[in-house]
Parts: C-alpha cells; sequence; structure tokens
C-alpha cells in the first residue's frame, strides 16, 4: 500500500523542513485587514510581523469545504492509495473537524485524519515517526495508537512581548492588556491538553523561563526529548539568552532552533519565545531530519 504523510503548516520548524523528507503540506489561511493569504506560499514571517506592528486587523480561518476536498482527491489521483493527515490541535484551530468531516463523507477508508493536540515540533516528531513507521510496514491503526501515548509526552511554553495580540484575539480585556502594558507584565502561555493557556503573568520572564526550563529537564530527559527555541521575531539579545541558558543546561547539541508556526505567531504577536519539548523519534533527534 502507497501512503502518504501529510499536514499543515502548523508542524513547521523551519521553512524547507516537510519538503525536505516528502511531506505533503496544507497551507493555512491568514486574513490581514480582509485579505486572505497562504502560509508559506504567499506569505511568510517576515510581512506578517511587519503587518502586525503596523496594527493591521490580523486573522484566522479554515480553508473552503470544496478546496480539502481537491486537495485531498488530487493525492489519491497521483497514485496514493491512502493518506494519513496530521492538524493542528482541534483546541485552536477548527481544521481537525472540517477535515475529519471530509475524511468521513468523501473518502472513507482511503483517509485518515489525526488531531495532534500540538503545534510546531510536536507535530512534526509525531509526522516524522508516522513515516518511519509507515515505510516500516506497521498498520496504520497502530501507528495511530502509538501517536495518542506520544501526545501525553510534551511541553510549549510561550512568553509573548506585550499583550496587545493577545487582546486583538480576544483572550484577554482591552483593560487588562492596557494595564499589563502599562506595568511592564508579560504571560507564561503553556500548552496543555492540546491548548494554550495563561498560567502566569511575571514582570521577570527571563527569569520565570529559566524556572521552567530547570523543571522540564527533570520531567523531559534529553535522551528520549527534543528541546527547541523557537520564536517570531523576538529580540536576539532575548533569545539568545534563552538559548544561551538552555545549552548550558543540556548541551549545545541538543538545543535545536526554529520559528513559530505563524497560526501561533497570529495570536500571541511579534516578540514571542519559547521553548518546544517534543518526543524523538524512534530514540533520534529532528535535528537528524532538518
Amino acid at each position: 500500500m502507497k501512503i502518504l504523510i501529510s499536514t499543515d503548516t502548523s508542524s513547521i520548524l523551519n521553512y524547507g523542513i516537510l519538503e525536505k523528507n516528502n511531506i505533503s503540506i496544507y497551507p493555512l489561511n491568514v486574513i490581514i485587514d480582509g485579505e486572505e493569504f497562504l502560509d508559506g506560499v504567499t506569505i511568510k514571517q517576515d510581512k506578517l510581523n511587519e503587518e502586525m506592528r503596523a496594527n493591521k486587523v490580523i486573522k484566522t480561518s479554515t480553508p473552503p469545504l470544496g478546496e480539502v476536498i481537491e486537495y485531498f482527491q488530487n493525492k489519491l489521483n497521483e497514485g496514493y492509495d491512502h493518506v494519513i493527515h496530521f492538524t493542528i490541535s482541534s483546541k485552536l484551530s477548527s481544521m481537525y473537524n472540517l477535515f475529519s468531516n471530509v475524511a468521513q463523507n468523501e473518502f472513507p477508508g482511503k483517509v485518515t485524519i489525526i488531531d495532534s493536540l500540538a503545534i510546531s515540533s510536536i507535530i512534526l516528531s509525531h509526522i516524522l515517526y508516522a513515516k518511519e513507521e509507515v515505510e516500516k510496514g506497521t498498520k496504520i491503526s497502530d501507528i495511530c495508537i502509538e501517536i495518542e501515548n506520544r501526545k501525553k509526552n510534551s511541553y510549549i511554553c510561550f512568553i509573548p512581548e506585550n499583550l496587545n495580540a493577545l487582546k486583538n484575539g480576544g483572550r484577554i480585556s482591552p483593560a487588562a492588556a492596557a494595564i499589563g502594558n502599562t506595568i511592564g507584565l508579560k504571560p507564561i502561555i503553556l500548552l496543555q491538553n492540546g491548548e494554550l493557556v495563561k498560567d502566569s503573568v511575571t514582570r521577570s520572564p527571563k527569569k520565570k523561563f529559566k524556572e521552567h526550563l530547570e523543571k522540564c529537564i527533570e520531567t523531559f530527559p534529553i535522551e528520549h526529548y527534543d528541546y527547541s527555541i523557537c520564536d517570531f521575531y523576538a529580540d536576539e539579545l532575548t533569545v539568545g539568552v534563552a538559548k544561551e541558558y538552555l545549552e548550558n543546561l543540556i548541551g549545545k547539541e541538543n538545543v535545536i532552533r526554529g520559528i513559530l508556526p505563524i497560526n501561533v505567531c497570529a495570536h500571541c504577536g511579534p516578540g514571542t519565545y519559547g521553548v518546544v519539548i517534543s518526543p524523538k523519534i524512534n530514540g533520534k533527534s529532528i535535528k537528524e531530519f532538518i
């Protein structure tokens, strides 16, 4: 059976990694002042950063039903017998629901949709694991079972530059954002059960970030997990300090540098940085696939 592994652009760690590993990509939608763009196709991070800093209205949306049907039909027409598609977390987007309905109604038995309950390198690690298992001849049902187990073992911690994007996305009130920005408060955002939640606020984000990293080392040993420092046009000095601190904890050779996927950027805003911890792929680091 010829099986294709597919995903959306929420799994990007750097542009080109998915193509290099023969993973099919469905670009996410970004709407700027009413004009629609495709992530990685008609817009990249530099343009989104420019538009967000110009206070443009930024939204994300799901694609039209017909385009999703066409996407999978084209893949099957290319000679694939089955498509395994990973979506961004269903708690961050309705992509999973849309794609699942298409799979069930239009391509029963030919398309499997997996809710990653994640973003960034966590999805990427699941994708690369699935690809290796497909190449080994592992049953799709067994791959899905193992992916469910892998979902329980990951971690994300982000720190936005300010509260503006969270306010614009309706995640905090304008009053809270104004007060927080005035006194220099920054939120600590974690990924919990597939959802980005505010853990706390602090005036000392670097200190708080280091505390989170120190706790993570105990829970997620480097023998079994990858550590990625990712950002969206954050201050280079700030990112450099975070990266250096992590390198001192786990070794320079074990730290991966990446970008945040555009859908996270749209909600957290320019200047966001953080750490993404993902399970290794059959004992191998993501670095081996970059």
